[in-house]
């Protein structure tokens, strides 16, 4: 059923059961339901901001990280009637302002400290959950029968650009996507699920959405230790986990005994097989799946491990209702994924370059690269020199840009080196004009421009580049020099 009426339904049905945890508060099903109606209404009373875009339904946004007011918001538009932005706490101010100048929203609501946001519309500072109770009490519950075709939430991917491009998902589609996932994952009411990491990001704000919809108990972290997390997976006997690799392997150092998890959902990157062996021996009972995707394009495929079954190197077959193509494939039969499928975004609301999600009739790609073999799908690259660094995607292109920026700097290549623990660590290789530049400096400029996870781990200078045979810089000759701790590269 559609999630207003999930969540109506729990509301009645189970109200004292506990719906959400985030840190040191909880809400029951009945508590949840009565606070995002009330959410929901007044932000029916926001005087409406001109914008192109997203205009048929009062438009929120929200900048705070896992808050303990997070959840009633997102609640509000999950089911309620309104379209919430989600902006990432971690991106620079100027990006955030950049956002609310081309989509401006009726209402801001921020939990960060400092925050001088210029825009028409009221700001909402929230310290704690109590911020919301005036409005709450002033605003009587809203029953909502929210329109498919609307929009409810506008997220953002990361591009070559700085700026995030954005785009809005509708009801009908995240609905279509809840029923494929509750099919998949075999998600039920008896399923308490922990997902550790950010509600702004896809993975956990997905699996918010479907434990919500099932009926069963969620639990997030205001912030992610891997000590918390186990703690809270034994104290609370959480049947589910959903988190990117990292987290697991950061789990797995602690060496915990979690025979209560039946289940492990993680997306983000590809699991290593080591890193498989070492989740297999500290959640002995869970089903450990991954899937494949991109916020523009939903699932895509997914494969699912089971003890003593044999490690596959693809990223799986397609869900059921997805179809791939490989477009262009090269001899080794390497080419562009095209996909075919109903829970696919329109477009972006703005583009400032030809990058990322495209359409062709019904097919669409974001540009990653792969193969299919026996039906299974390998992913050989992703788009625009996309890398995943801690669950995070990053384009380098992104970096390296902003590094050229820099006024002592002529020019700049950000690779991405294999990382055990991160999955890929960003390196900068930077020609100065001044041999006074130092790494401070440019972690500095770094800051003022980018999210700190994209920020390079390490700097080095040369004098000359290797160079392809067509003029292009050799970054592969740059990576075997990093890793060879070679002497033309010399450390910031």
């Amino acid at each position: 059923m559609p999630l207003h009426k999930a969540l109506a339904h729990h509301a009645e049905t189970r109200p004292d059961q506990l719906a959400v945890s985030l840190g040191a508060r909880s809400l029951s099903f009945g508590e949840l339901h009565r606070r995002s109606q009330a959410l929901d209404g007044f932000f029916s009373t926001l005087p409406r901001q001109h914008r192109d875009q997203a205009q048929e339904v009062p438009l929120v946004a929200v900048h705070m990280g896992n808050h303990t007011a997070l959840p009633e918001l997102l609640a509000a538009a999950l089911a309620g009637s309104c379209c919430i932005m989600l902006l990432d706490p971690l991106l620079p101010a100027a990006r955030i302002q950049d956002i609310l100048d081309r989509l401006p929203p009726d209402a801001l609501f921020t939990a960060a400290d400092g925050d001088n946001f210029h825009i028409k519309a009221p700001v909402y500072s929230v310290t704690s959950h109590e911020s919301l109770d005036p409005l709450i009490a002033a605003s009587p519950a809203q029953a909502t029968s929210p329109t498919p075709s609307d929009p409810f939430m506008v997220a953002f991917t990361s591009g070559t650009t700085s700026t995030p491009k954005a785009f809005a998902r509708d009801r009908a589609s995240w609905q279509r996507s809840l029923g494929r996932g509750r099919s998949h994952f075999g998600m039920h009411a008896g399923l308490s699920t922990l997902a550790p990491g950010p509600l702004v990001h896809g993975l956990s704000l997905y699996a918010f959405a479907e434990t919500l919809e099932a009926g069963a108990s969620f639990h997030a972290m205001d912030k992610f230790t891997a000590e918390g997390a186990a703690d809270i997976i034994a104290r609370q006997k959480v049947r589910r986990l959903v988190c990117v690799p990292t987290m697991l392997e950061a789990l797995s150092q602690t060496q915990p005994d979690l025979p209560d998890l039946a289940q492990i959902t993680t997306a983000g990157a590809k699991l290593p097989p080591d890193l498989l062996a070492k989740t297999q021996d500290f959640a002995r009972n869970a089903k450990i799946t991954e899937y494949y995707g991109a916020s523009e394009l939903g699932f895509v495929t997914t494969i699912t491990h089971r003890a003593g079954g044999t490690v596959a190197q693809s990223v799986g077959t397609a869900f059921r209702e997805v179809t791939l193509d490989i477009r262009h494939p090269d001899a080794e039969g390497h080419g562009e994924i095209w996909v075919k499928s109903d829970l696919v975004i329109q477009d972006y609301l703005w583009r400032d370059d030809d990058s990322g999600f495209r359409r062709d009739g019904a097919w669409s790609s974001v540009g990653d690269i792969g193969r299919i073999e026996g039906g299974n799908l390998h992913l050989i690259s992703r788009a625009g020199g996309m890398v995943t660094s801690g669950g995070n995607n990053i384009y380098l292109d992104e970096v390296s840009t902003h590094l050229r920026a820099h006024p002592m700097i002529k020019d700049a290549a950000v690779l991405g080196i294999e990382d055990r623990y991160l999955g890929t660590r960003l390196v900068a290789v930077v020609e100065p004009t001044d041999s006074g530049i130092t790494q401070g400096a440019l972690v500095a400029h770094c800051q003022s421009g980018l999210q700190k996870y994209k920020i390079p781990r390490a700097f080095y200078r040369l004098a000359k580049w290797p160079m392809t045979t067509s003029g292009k810089i050799a970054t592969g000759q740059l990576n075997n020099w990093i890793l060879e701790e070679d002497d033309r590269l010399a450390p910031l």
